[in-house]
């Protein structure tokens, strides 16, 4: 299956291609109070305000300002709402058998963690954007705050 190949904070990891509906450089959001510290708050894509997740900051990896390399991705998973996601850079468009791969960890907080395999001799974890956005803060977020 096709993956776009990200960085974040350091590591690899890939997305699913049919869920990544564009990619752009990283755009500033609107802060929501009492978000969690990985969520930047809304951020207005195609008219639509929706939250913009810091991909790093989510995963417990070192995160910084956004760069000339750091993107942010529209995510639109079939079937979960769509979400904003920033990475530190995009890499490439990469074919990725996850069959056979390492399970990765079965952890409940981070239920949207996939298998991990590798690719061009570096490790890459998979990202299940379905689960990401149906994360249970941002559904808080998504409900309570109702965008800007």
């Amino acid at each position: 299956m096709r993956h776009l190949c990200v960085m974040i904070g350091g590591e690899r990891f890939a997305l699913a291609a049919r869920d990544v509906h564009e990619v752009a450089p990283a755009i500033a959001a609107r802060s929501v109070p009492g978000a969690p510290a990985w969520c930047r708050g809304f951020a207005c894509a195609r008219g639509t305000w929706l939250p913009l997740v810091h991909a790093a900051a989510l995963l417990g990896l070192p995160a910084s300002a956004p760069t000339t390399a750091s993107r942010t991705l529209l995510m639109r998973p079939d079937g979960s709402p769509a979400l904003l996601l920033e990475v530190d850079d995009v890499l490439e468009l990469a074919e990725l058998d996850l069959t056979g791969s390492h399970p990765g960890l079965a952890i409940d907080a981070l239920a949207w963690l996939g298998p991990v395999c590798t690719h061009g001799g570096h490790g890459v974890q998979s990202i299940d954007a379905a689960a990401l956005s149906r994360h249970p803060a941002l559904a808080i977020i998504r409900d309570g705050a109702g965008g800007p």
